[in-house]
């Protein structure tokens, strides 16, 4: 049993639990093995967590920028911890946020809202904008009524519309909402 790489993305966003269950329903194996499988899925992801990892056009810049104009940034993954380090390291952008909240740091992951509101408590944020690519990133933001920006390209929104599209990074401090939220204290 191989999950497509449709069926992949449609769970990108979710945590690795919700990945894992929905290939032991596909594959009808017990949900018994959940914790052993997911354990698995766990260990060898956190082996080479860079593998097949690659960072967005055009975002690495954008992060700098907003760095440089003194906006806080935080990352609120669902990623487990044991992943999310080892993976910002690979792809050099150890160092980026002012905060980072892996899915299982809290009791509570997004779409909970208050996973996202946590990150940028940590972040040292009062307000917040959502930039994100994921069902699961607008749920948050809507639920902590928070605007939310997303990025075309990224893994599915489940027919949920964000506040707004970008097509690429690039695009990201162009856009109206953008620039309001970033005239306010981020």
């Amino acid at each position: 049993m191989e999950f497509t790489d449709d069926e992949t993305r449609e769970h990108i966003g979710l945590g690795d639990n919700a990945l894992v269950c929905a290939a032991l329903r596909k594959s009808e194996a017990s949900p018994d093995l959940a914790g052993e499988v997911q354990e698995a899925y766990l260990r060898a992801y956190a082996a080479d967590p860079g593998h097949l990892a690659v960072v967005h056009p055009g975002a690495e810049v954008l992060l700098k920028r907003l760095r440089a104009r003194g906006v806080r940034l935080a990352l609120c993954t669902n990623k487990s911890s044991r992943i999310t380090g080892g993976m910002l390291r690979a792809l050099g952008l150890d160092g980026a946020f002012d905060a980072v909240v892996s899915g299982d740091e809290l009791p509570h992951r997004k779409p909970d809202p208050r996973h996202l509101l946590e990150a940028v408590r940590r972040a040292g944020g009062t307000a917040a904008l959502m930039l994100g690519s994921s069902i699961s990133d607008i749920r948050a933001a809507r639920a902590a009524a928070v605007p939310v920006v997303c990025v075309s390209s990224g893994c599915g929104t489940g027919g949920l519309q964000p506040d707004s599209w970008i097509d690429s990074f690039d695009d990201f401090e162009s856009d109206v909402l953008v620039r309001e939220a970033l005239g306010r204290d981020l």
